[in-house]
């Protein structure tokens, strides 16, 4: 059996963070003047594409909803000794994607309040006290380790995944389907156009503030 897990808004979700925090992290690495601008923008897009998920995630399909991501350390290794049945979020899944979260919307909230004190400073950084500022800046050039940790980790499971078992899992980002026995997701397309319109307005907000 393989239903469709994850609807289109969240596929589409997925890839546009994915690509987004990339650049964010390439051009915040190069360190160059004229990447700047480009590293700014990809950070408050990331900043939007959570807010969205925040909303995805409270009236979004069947299994994004916030009360499928809970697990406990005991079925994290029932997992792993395979005594737990095909679900469509497998525990260390879970708790990987709630990390990643977490540490995105540090990250990015952190990059919002950061600045070099030359050039480049984030949209709120003019709101904010020295202390704030310091702490966000402190913060914004130390958890990118993590999520590339996370990302890494992320992408050697579905290695594992497709290459050594054979697992269709890897590609369930692409197709939405995973070989589970569930009903296949609900979504309404009016929630997901209000949550793409809120995620556009913050954008919008963010990038006004920015200079």
């Amino acid at each position: 059996m393989n239903p469709v897990i994850w609807e289109w808004p969240l596929r589409i979700w997925h890839w546009l963070l994915a690509i987004c925090a990339s650049t964010a992290l390439l051009t915040g690495l190069v360190k160059q003047w004229d990447a700047m601008d480009l590293h700014r923008w990809a950070g408050m897009a990331v900043v939007a594409l959570l807010v969205f998920r925040l909303l995805w995630g409270l009236w979004g399909g069947t299994y994004v909803r916030f009360n499928h991501y809970f697990t406990t350390p005991s079925r994290v290794f029932l997992y792993f000794t395979g005594r737990l049945e095909p679900q469509p979020h497998t525990p260390p899944g879970v708790a990987l994607a709630v990390c990643m979260f977490a540490a995105l919307g540090l990250q990015a909230t952190a990059g919002l309040f950061t600045t070099d004190d030359v050039f480049i400073e984030g949209p709120f950084v003019r709101f904010a006290p020295d202390e704030l500022v310091e702490t966000a800046t402190d913060l914004h050039h130390q958890v990118w380790w993590f999520i590339v940790v996370l990302v890494g980790t992320h992408l050697v499971a579905h290695a594992v995944y497709g290459i050594f078992l054979r697992s269709t899992i890897p590609l369930s980002m692409f197709t939405g389907r995973k070989p589970v026995h569930a009903d296949s997701t609900e979504f309404s397309l009016w929630r997901a156009i209000l949550s793409l319109s809120v995620a556009l307005a913050v954008f919008w907000i963010l990038l006004s503030y920015s200079r």
